[in-house]
């Protein structure tokens, strides 16, 4: 059986069995815009397994022993109609054999060890740019709506759960969280411009360098054809994801 639940309480108790970027990204959610929104719901499966729904995109933590056990009702659920777009971790669930539209993610792990500050971090530090900035950088290589991102964004940087990186005006990344011990990476983009320089190279190290210094590592989720250019950054890939679209 699967419901939805108001209770943060009860949502976080599921969440905190298995903590990994999935449950994380959906802590996130509850702690950004709380229990009640119409655009962000909360939903838990008998034996763990928890669902957000954030303007129709899901994500899927496995917060149980047994996934595997309910996948046809889980399935059913997340293939009805109400989302357009999911995102779980491709192993406990064996979504191999379903009907859905599946695409394989990598999930990475920075693995590149702290280093010693030098120039990037400083011109990160001195970077001046805006939420606009930003998304004039990540729409080069993301295709993004500009007023529910600017909304969003805004939102989830005004209440401390994201961060946003620039390198001067040309290479970006958002830190979409960071929490148990867990930074998740987004909106990785260099301007079309001034692509081939390394900027976004260096712009990771650093973030990820100064991440783990505070004791977080650092996540991002790629397609296979972007898992080389995360390995050259320190990345290794330490699981795949799921993209199902509806």
């Amino acid at each position: 059986m699967i419901k939805k639940t108001f209770d943060k309480e009860l949502l976080y108790k599921y969440l905190d069995k298995n903590r990994d970027i999935y449950s994380e990204k959906i802590r996130a959610l509850a702690e950004a815009y709380g229990m009640e929104r119409d655009f962000c719901s909360f939903y838990i499966q008998t034996g763990g397994t928890v669902i957000s729904d954030y303007y129709k995109s899901a994500v899927v933590a496995n917060c149980g022993k047994r996934a595997g056990d309910r996948l046809a009702e889980l399935m059913e659920f997340l293939t009805c109609g109400i989302f357009r777009k999911v995102i779980l971790p491709y192993t406990p669930f064996d979504i191999s054999n379903t009907d859905a539209n599946i695409s394989r993610l990598c999930l990475m792990r920075y693995a590149g060890g702290v280093r010693e500050p030098d120039e990037t971090d400083k011109e990160i530090l001195e970077s001046d740019f805006s939420i606009s900035d930003i998304y004039e950088i990540a729409s080069d290589g993301f295709d993004i709506d500009f007023n529910k991102w600017y909304t969003d964004t805004s939102h989830m940087v005004r209440h401390g759960i994201s961060r946003l990186y620039a390198l001067g005006k040309n290479a970006c990344a958002v830190k979409m969280f960071s929490s148990s011990g867990i930074t998740y990476l987004s909106y990785v983009a260099t301007r079309e411009s001034e692509r081939g320089k390394g900027l976004a190279t260096r712009l990771l190290q650093s973030i990820c360098s100064a991440e783990q210094q505070a004791g977080n590592t650092s996540y991002v989720l790629c397609g296979p054809g972007l898992k080389g250019f995360y390995e050259n950054v320190g990345f290794v890939q330490e699981d795949e994801a799921a993209e199902i679209t509806i």
